[in-house]
């Protein structure tokens, strides 16, 4: 790497590939009073911290990596940046990932702006990034004022529901609920024409087969189907893995568009249904054989409030017909039930002095995979159950399956519609059987285990009823004692 645009920390010479890095090693290791903002204490987050300035709702930051156009939560940004560059892995080699940087919004790349947020990487992964240096005996003074006025940014950005109580009056919902469009009554041309024209359209393209050859192909960049198979060839060569489960090979992995905004809740509906159509499961005549757009998705679910089905949810949005508001796991729920498909809503949220909600969401999940299993023998448990539509503060993901590792950890597999697949993976679909050196780096924009859900005190999942399952082979007794 060019050592010529590197920053030197003026204490203790440690070098930095930018002003983000260089502040938070500034703030972290060279505090003005001797203590870090940023060294939080009692497993607080930079969340808290803030409320600690003004009390208002937790802060959010716009993504600054070129034709994303999220905005995140400031505890979210740091694992949001690493599943970008996952995205963006090649696959050539594993030695030119630590040294390939994520390509910022040209205004970001060129000076610090203070609508970032707080570290782009999270504090143990600081020494695996590459370095540079500029020395300067202002730069600390001046780094440390721009990084404290993040703290104070004014609140721009969205945030998906949260679980609804019941006990508590109907109101409209606004910006911290529904997204920073939460007002709006239309959204802009340019985006009804972007999701009109892009949204699982088709390109053409040539691929390898196993023999060497090269054959075409066509595929739709934002709904990428064969995402399974390759996941379950990938986690039986991880040797870290005891066993792990996966849903049916029919569900796509559906991604959001460049510059599209916040419409995750529709692209995991979108998930769910490609799951319906593709394993004609109930409901499936609805769809046509097509996976239904984000104006079809928003059509159902205010039909769904017109037959008076979680009908409040009009009166909390105000309407989401041709807007940006965001929806979250009742309005999945309305659309499916105004359509016939069963399907059943839960919220895991633990009591005082109980387990925390990430344990409660690795027991119902991994008690779904269990009883529509029909096999335990396997290290992976490849089943023909539908994915689950899961629900945290401020995104909302697809779980296509789950694992435990050899150490007892485990983990959620999931689709996250922010993200699209790597090139190392998608080269993968249709290939009968392939060897990858290291799976697990592969696999790692798959999971979601502690580290990321301990942030969270409650979880929402929507399941589809499943289909019916015959007796299973093996002890059904043994999967369940071994999933405690």
């Amino acid at each position: 790497m060019d050592q010529a645009g590197l920053i030197s920390c003026p204490f203790c010479g440690s070098k930095a590939d930018g002003d983000y890095q260089i502040m938070l090693h500034l703030e972290t290791d060279h505090p003005e009073d001797g203590q870090s903002p940023f060294v939080v204490k009692d497993d607080a987050s930079i969340a808290a911290l803030l409320s600690l300035n003004d009390g208002q709702d937790e802060r959010y930051a716009n993504c600054p990596v070129e034709g994303c156009g999220e905005a995140i939560l400031l505890t979210e940004l740091d694992s949001h940046i690493e599943m970008h560059e996952e995205e963006q892995d090649s696959g050539d080699n594993q030695s030119s990932r630590s040294s390939k940087r994520i390509k910022l919004e040209p205004e970001i790349e060129a000076a610090f702006d203070t609508k970032l947020s707080h570290a782009l990487r999270n504090l143990e992964d600081m020494h695996e990034r590459q370095v540079s240096e500029t020395p300067s005996s202002d730069r600390q003074e001046v780094t440390k004022a721009a990084w404290k006025s993040i703290l104070k940014m004014p609140d721009s950005s969205p945030k998906a529901p949260a679980a609804s109580n019941s006990k508590t009056p109907r109101r409209r919902l606004g910006k911290s609920e529904l997204g920073p469009h939460a007002h709006e009554k239309q959204m802009p041309s340019w985006l009804v024409k972007l999701l009109q024209e892009q949204d699982g359209a088709y390109k053409s393209g040539t691929r390898l087969d196993n023999h060497g050859k090269l054959y075409k192909v066509k595929w739709r960049p934002n709904m990428a189907r064969g995402i399974i198979p390759v996941l379950e060839q990938l986690l039986y060569q991880d040797m870290y893995v005891e066993f792990a489960y996966l849903c049916d090979p029919a569900v796509k992995h559906v991604s959001k568009l460049r510059r599209e905004g916040g419409f995750c809740g529709y692209r995991n509906i979108q998930m769910m249904c490609s799951y319906i159509i593709g394993a004609e499961s109930q409901g499936y005549e609805h769809f046509k054989g097509k996976i239904p757009s984000i104006f079809d998705i928003q059509d159902n679910i205010e039909n769904a409030w017109d037959l008076g089905i979680n009908a409040q949810g009009r009166i909390e949005t105000g309407g989401i017909r041709g807007t940006r508001k965001y929806i979250g796991t009742p309005d999945a729920q309305a659309m499916f039930c105004c359509l016939g498909i069963a399907c059943d809503a839960q919220g895991l949220k633990p009591k005082e002095n109980s387990r925390p909600a990430y344990e409660l969401l690795f027991n119902a999940v991994e008690q779904y995979f269990v009883n529509g299993c029909k096999d335990y023998n396997p290290k992976v448990r490849c089943t023909a159950l539908p994915p689950i539509y899961f629900q945290h503060p401020g995104h909302s993901m697809t779980i296509v399956g789950f694992e435990r590792k050899v150490d007892g950890s485990k983990d959620i597999i999931v689709f996250d519609p922010m993200f699209h697949d790597s090139s190392n993976v998608t080269q993968l679909i249709d290939i009968h059987r392939f060897i990858v050196k290291q799976p697990e780096d592969a696999l790692r924009a798959y999971r979601r285990g502690v580290k990321y859900l301990k942030r969270y005190n409650e979880f929402e999942l929507l399941k589809l009823t499943p289909p019916q399952q015959p007796k299973p082979e093996g002890d059904l007794a043994d999967a369940q004692d071994s999933g405690e």
